[in-house]
C-alpha cells in the first residue's frame, strides 16, 4: 500500500510539472493572441486538473485503511529507503504547484488586460458607428423626425 501512495504523489509531481508547461504555453498564447488555441490548452488544463484530483481522492482512500490521516504519518511508519523517495515526490510536487500557480496568476492578470483592451476598442467602434446628428433615416428609409428633448429654457421674460 505505501508504494501505490508513493506512485500516485510521483504521477501527482509529473502531473504538476506537466501543467505547468501548459500554463506556459498558454501565456505564449495568450501573447500571440490566438484565442482558438488558448482555448484548446485551456481544456487541457481542466482535464490534467480533473486528473490530479482524482489521484489525491487515491491517496485520501489508500491511507484510510491504514489508519492515517496524511501522507506525513505514514512517512513517519516508512524505512529510510521509501521515506526518502516520498519527500522527494512531495518536494517536486510542492515546485510544481507554486510554479503553476505564480504563472496562472500571471495568465489571469494578461487575459483581465486583454478583457478589458477589447471593451475599450468595442467601445470606441460602437461610438464611431453610432450617427452623431438625431437626423437620422429609419430602418424602412424614411427620415424620421424625432420630436425635440426637453431643454432647460434660459433668458428673461
Amino acid at each position: 500500500m505505501e508504494q501505490l501512495v508513493v506512485q500516485s504523489i510521483a504521477r501527482q509531481a509529473k502531473g504538476a510539472q506537466l501543467l505547468a508547461m501548459l500554463l506556459e504555453e498558454e501565456h505564449r498564447l495568450l501573447r500571440a493572441g490566438t484565442p482558438q488555441a488558448v482555448a484548446g490548452v485551456e481544456l487541457m488544463v481542466q482535464e490534467l486538473v480533473r486528473q490530479l484530483a482524482a489521484e489525491r481522492a487515491l491517496v485520501r482512500r489508500l491511507l484510510e485503511p491504514m489508519g492515517v490521516q496524511r501522507v506525513s504519518e505514514l512517512m513517519a511508519q516508512m524505512g529510510d529507503g521509501p521515506r526518502a523517495e516520498c519527500a522527494q515526490w512531495l518536494q517536486a510536487l510542492e515546485e510544481g504547484e507554486q510554479k503553476s500557480a505564480r504563472q496562472s496568476m500571471i495568465n489571469m492578470d494578461l487575459a483581465e488586460a486583454l478583457l478589458q483592451q477589447t471593451r475599450g476598442l468595442l467601445a470606441r467602434i460602437q461610438r464611431d458607428v453610432l450617427p452623431r446628428e438625431s437626423h437620422v433615416y429609419t430602418a424602412r428609409g424614411m427620415w424620421q423626425r424625432r420630436a425635440p428633448e426637453a431643454a432647460l429654457v434660459h433668458g428673461r421674460l
